[in-house]
């Protein structure tokens, strides 16, 4: 029978070893473990970052796959451990801080369980600041090879404790032909943003391709971004280096500049603060 396998999620980056240790750990216990990396670039300490990144990957892979997400700005701290068994069979293996918000609204968790504390790699040394090694890495190995079922990796506890971050609580404003928002988040290799208005709640506000739709973004106060642009289905529909409005894979509105990073260009960022108004031009 083929094993699972094991996904990487961290904010560790691959620009030092730690990626590496985690997955050394993983083949120390079984050395036929296949594991893939989601991402490396989580933007660091961000809990919301990581749950929208599972949300985006997660639906794409099949039953029984044990993901590791290890964005934790509360490593070595009470925060709990947790494994979680979602509806459609797949494995989360993370801090419960936030991380499995997307996933626990989108699939559904089935069950849940603090990973038990003598679950633990012996590195050795006493280490309290790299768990993702330590123990996510571990537990997911020693589940994913079927040495330790998912029934004894911890006491189990109700999904509704979850920490949820609150940003997924933030509901945008929805009119006939105006909305607003914030930038949920950012692909910084492309540049493009995406907001916390679904495809289908734009939609509903009764735009429709071809407009032109006033976009003006906002933070810390001051007006980072406010010109018209184009919705349409795809960057082709603009000159190079012009921006762009459309529905994207996330299943959310974004914005981006064909063939440029806006991301740079404009200096935009992403979180609830930065605020932005949609408008038809």
């Amino acid at each position: 029978m083929m094993k699972p396998t094991i996904l990487l999620q961290t904010d560790f980056s691959l620009e030092w070893g730690a990626v590496a240790s985690v997955k050394g750990v993983i083949k120390r216990v079984d050395p036929t473990l296949e594991v893939q990396d989601l991402c490396h670039y989580i933007r660091q300490f961000d809990p919301w970052e990581a749950s929208l990144s599972l949300a985006a990957v997660e639906p794409f892979w099949p039953a029984g796959t044990v993901i590791v997400s290890v964005v934790d700005p509360g490593v070595g701290t009470a925060r709990r451990s947790c494994a979680a068994l979602l509806n459609d069979g797949t494995y989360v293996i993370t801090p419960d801080n936030g991380t499995l918000t997307h996933l626990k609204h989108a699939v559904g968790i089935r069950s849940i369980r603090e990973l038990d504390p003598k679950l633990r790699y012996d590195a050795g040394e006493e280490v309290s600041v790299f768990h993702g090694r330590d123990i996510y890495g571990y537990a997911a190995a020693l589940l994913a090879s079927g040495q330790m079922p998912f029934e004894e990796i911890g006491m189990e506890y109700p999904a509704e404790e979850v920490v949820e971050c609150e940003e997924y609580h933030i509901r945008p404003v929805l009119e006939h032909l105006r909305a607003e928002g914030f930038i949920m988040t950012g692909l910084k290799h492309f540049g493009g943003v995406q907001f916390n208005i679904t495809n289908e709640e734009w939609k509903n506000c009764g735009f429709t391709e071809g407009m032109t739709v006033q976009v003006t973004i906002t933070h810390a106060g001051g007006t980072v971004f406010d010109r018209p642009v184009l919705y349409e289905r795809s960057f082709g529909f603009v000159p190079e280096g012009e921006p762009i409005l459309y529905c994207g894979s996330s299943r959310h509105l974004s914005l981006d500049l064909n063939c440029a990073n806006l991301m740079e260009r404009c200096g935009i960022g992403t979180g609830k603060g930065w605020q932005v108004n949609l408008s038809a031009g």
